[in-house]
């Protein structure tokens, strides 16, 4: 198991339509991607400001799967169109580590 695990930062303008859309198109990667197993995705309940907008953890068979996640043409669409037009901030991890949102 290999995880790709990111904290995502949407800008000030971003609505809760395109926050939910950028979380159901991470979500949906799964059966579209070779080698990606799982995909945990959680948006912030929106109560302090200044916290991140969504949370999530793909999960992997290997390492390789991930290397190749990056090119496939269903996560760059993703990318493009939910995620690119309202980011502000990211932070990856990538870890072999335990299921992080077990």
């Amino acid at each position: 198991m290999f995880q790709h695990i990111g904290v995502l930062t949407l800008v000030e303008s971003a609505t809760d339509e395109q926050r939910d859309a950028l979380a159901q198109a991470l979500r949906d990667l799964v059966g579209q991607v070779p080698g990606l197993s799982g995909a945990k995705v959680l948006t912030d309940a929106g109560i302090r400001d200044g916290n991140a907008d969504v949370l999530f953890a793909m999960t992997f068979d290997d390492q390789d799967s991930w290397a190749a996640y990056g090119a496939h043409p269903a996560h760059v669409a993703v990318v493009e169109t939910h995620v690119k037009p309202v980011l502000a901030a990211k932070v990856f991890i990538q870890t072999t580590g335990p299921d992080f949102l077990a």
